[in-house]
């Protein structure tokens, strides 16, 4: 339970733009607010009073490859059937989106997965 609040407020520090190397001294003060405030703690409210970053989640940049990746396969199809009437046919396609949702889903969770994860730094944080 304490990990999953931990992720979570690492989470929300990447999607607020807070930087790597802040990310390890937040969480343990967010900790520390966590043991005084007991139950009445918030995620959000925590988050909401740290200042706002600059900085881009490594998640978002797997993110914004995501749908440079989906936009890509919808043009190299529409390409192939427009320009050089190359038609793959409905299992052919079933085939070419089927594979690319696979890769978009693999990129987005592989984003999920990447911002939830604690800064190296912050290991004996984990504990």
């Amino acid at each position: 339970m304490e990990s999953n609040l931990k992720q979570d407020i690492v989470y929300a520090l990447r999607k607020k733009g807070v930087a790597e190397t802040e990310i390890p001294r937040l969480l343990d003060e967010a900790m520390e607010q966590r043991r005084t405030a007991g139950d009445r703690f918030s995620v959000a409210d925590f988050v909401a009073s740290t200042p706002r970053g600059t900085s881009i989640s490594r998640g978002t940049r797997i993110g914004y490859v995501a749908a440079v990746f989906l936009v890509l396969c919808i043009g190299v199809q529409l390409l192939l059937s427009g320009m050089f009437t190359v038609h793959l046919g409905i299992p052919g396609l079933l085939f070419y989106y089927g594979a690319a949702l696979l890769g978009l889903v693999a990129l987005v969770f592989s984003a999920y997965y990447v911002d939830r994860r604690f800064p190296p730094n912050s290991l004996k944080l984990i504990a």
